[in-house]
C-alpha cells in the first residue's frame, strides 16, 4: 500500500498484542485495511525468549521471534507495517497519530498496543555503561556480549526478569548475585513455601542472594566496577535492573483518554473514546474473575486480548473473560502460575517441590485464589478452571489436600457447587 495515508484500522505498537490484532481484524473483516505502527527496527516480536533462549545462544536468529513469519507482513495486501515510526501525537478528535518523521495516518478505528518500558531505578551511577534493562531484542543482545566477556554479574529485582537471567547466564558461567528489596524471591507470583523453596533451588545452582536490601549506587569508571546495597560493595562486570514495567501510556494520557497505570478499557477493550480502543499490557480492564480492574503482563494475555479487541474493533462485541497465566523456564523447571498467588493466606502443596509434578493451591479469605505449578504444565487447563471457579475451602472440604482427589475432580466438584448455588439463586 505505497502511500496510502488513511486505513480501515490503525495499530500503534509492534508487540503480540499488535500482531494479535490483526489477527483477531482480518478474521472478523478480512477485507479491511490494517496499518500497524512501530517504533522498532523490527516486525512485532516475542519477549519471553529475550530473557532465555535468545539471552543464551548467540546463534538464535532475531527472525524466531517474531510473532509472524519472516517476511509476512511484506507479502500482505491489506496489512501494511511501517518500522521505525514512534508516534508523538494521538488525535481523538481527527482519529489519526502523528509521528516523530511527521507522518500522519488515520483510520476511524485505533488500537493503542504500546506496552511498556522498563522501570530504572533512581540510584547514583545508574547510567554507567554496563548497567542494563532488559525489554528489546536489543537489550537481550547486549546483556548477551557482556555475559560472553564477563563472569560476575548483579541482577536487581527477583522478580521474572532477574531470576530468568541468572538462571539463563549460568550456560555462560556467570556468577550471579540477586539483590531484591523484598524479604523473599518471586513475591508477586509465588507464595511464601514455595518462595523459599525457590530460592534453596536457584543457590544450588550456583545463584546468591541479598534480600531485603537495596542498591544504594552503582559505582566505577569509566564502566561499571561494583554494587553497593545494603552497605556491602559487591564487585561486578555488570548489571541488570529488572524493577517491573512501566506502561507506555503518555500518548493516551495527552489525548484524554482515562489512563489509571494503564490505559482504562472497558470488557471489549473500549477506552473512553468509543473508536479508540487498547489492548496487552498497557491495558488496564475489569478483571473476570476477581472483580475490579487489572494490568496484566502475561503472554497469553497478550496473545488473547488483542486478538479478541481486534475483533471488536472490526464488529465483533465479545466480553473478555480469560484468566491468563503466567509461565516461566528456568535450569529444568517448568513454572505456571494462575489468578493470585503472591501475597496468599494458605498454600496448600499437592505433591513436593523438585521432586516429579507439584501443585500449589493458594487460598485467600477462605477462597480457593490461584495454583501454581511446578513441572505439572499439563494440568493447567485443569488449574485454570479451579481457579475460575473460587471454590471456598468449605465446598472443597478435606479433599484439598488429598493427592488422592485428582485437580480435575476438585475442580468439577467446585463447578457443581457453584451451579447449584447458581440455580438456587434463580429460584
Amino acid at each position: 500500500m505505497p502511500g496510502n495515508r488513511e486505513f480501515d484500522y490503525l495499530i500503534v505498537g509492534g508487540g503480540l498484542a499488535a500482531a494479535s490484532a490483526v489477527d483477531g481484524i482480518l478474521e472478523t473483516d478480512p477485507d479491511g485495511s490494517v496499518l500497524v505502527l512501530t517504533e522498532e527496527a523490527e516486525p512485532p516480536y516475542q519477549r519471553p525468549p529475550l530473557s532465555k533462549e535468545f539471552l543464551q545462544y548467540a546463534d538464535v536468529p532475531r527472525s524466531l521471534l517474531y510473532v509472524k513469519p519472516d517476511g509476512w507482513f511484506d507479502g500482505q495486501e491489506r496489512v501494511c507495517l511501517e518500522v521505525h515510526q514512534r508516534v508523538l501525537v494521538l488525535d481523538p478528535s481527527a482519529m489519526n497519530v502523528t509521528t516523530a518523521r511527521g507522518n500522519v495516518f488515520a483510520a476511524p478505528r485505533i488500537l493503542l498496543a504500546t506496552g511498556g518500558r522498563a522501570r530504572r531505578l533512581n540510584a547514583p551511577g545508574v547510567d554507567l555503561p554496563g548497567v542494563f534493562t532488559l525489554r528489546t531484542v536489543e537489550d537481550s543482545e547486549a546483556i548477551r556480549e557482556a555475559s560472553c566477556a564477563a563472569g560476575r554479574a548483579v541482577f536487581v529485582g527477583a522478580g521474572f526478569i532477574g531470576m530468568e537471567v541468572a538462571a539463563s547466564l549460568t550456560v555462560h558461567g556467570v556468577n550471579s548475585v540477586v539483590v531484591e528489596a523484598a524479604e523473599r524471591v518471586w513475591p508477586r507470583i509465588l507464595p511464601p513455601e514455595l518462595s523459599a523453596w525457590m530460592r534453596e533451588f536457584f543457590e544450588a545452582r550456583g545463584v546468591s542472594f541479598r534480600l531485603e536490601t537495596c542498591v544504594e549506587r552503582f559505582a566505577g569508571a569509566p564502566r561499571l566496577e561494583e554494587v553497593v546495597a545494603g552497605g556491602e560493595h559487591i564487585p561486578c562486570d555488570f548489571a541488570v535492573v529488572g524493577v517491573g514495567l512501566r506502561p507506555c501510556v503518555s500518548l493516551a494520557a495527552d489525548a484524554g483518554l482515562a489512563v489509571d497505570d494503564g490505559v482504562c478499557v472497558d470488557a471489549y477493550g473500549e477506552t473512553s473514546h468509543p473508536d479508540i480502543y487498547a489492548a496487552g499490557d498497557v491495558a488496564r480492564f475489569p478483571d473476570p474473575v476477581f472483580g475490579g480492574s487489572a494490568r496484566v503482563e502475561h503472554w497469553e494475555h497478550a496473545r488473547e486480548h488483542g486478538r479478541s479487541v481486534g475483533r471488536n474493533m472490526a464488529g465483533s462485541r465479545e466480553r473478555y473473560e480469560l484468566l491468563s497465566h503466567f509461565f516461566s523456564r528456568v535450569f529444568d523447571l517448568s513454572i505456571d502460575a494462575l489468578g493470585r498467588t503472591g501475597d496468599v493466606d494458605l498454600t496448600v502443596l499437592r505433591g513436593t517441590p523438585g521432586d516429579g509434578p507439584c501443585v500449589a493451591v493458594c487460598v485467600i479469605d477462605d477462597r480457593v485464589s490461584g495454583t501454581v505449578l511446578l513441572n505439572a504444565s499439563q494440568e493447567l487447563e485443569t488449574a485454570r478452571r479451579l481457579v475460575r471457579a473460587t471454590p471456598r475451602l468449605a465446598d472443597l472440604g478435606s479433599d484439598l489436600d488429598n493427592e488422592a482427589r485428582s485437580l480435575g475432580s476438585l475442580a468439577e466438584l467446585a463447578e457443581q457447587v457453584n451451579s447449584e448455588n447458581s440455580g438456587e439463586g434463580a429460584r
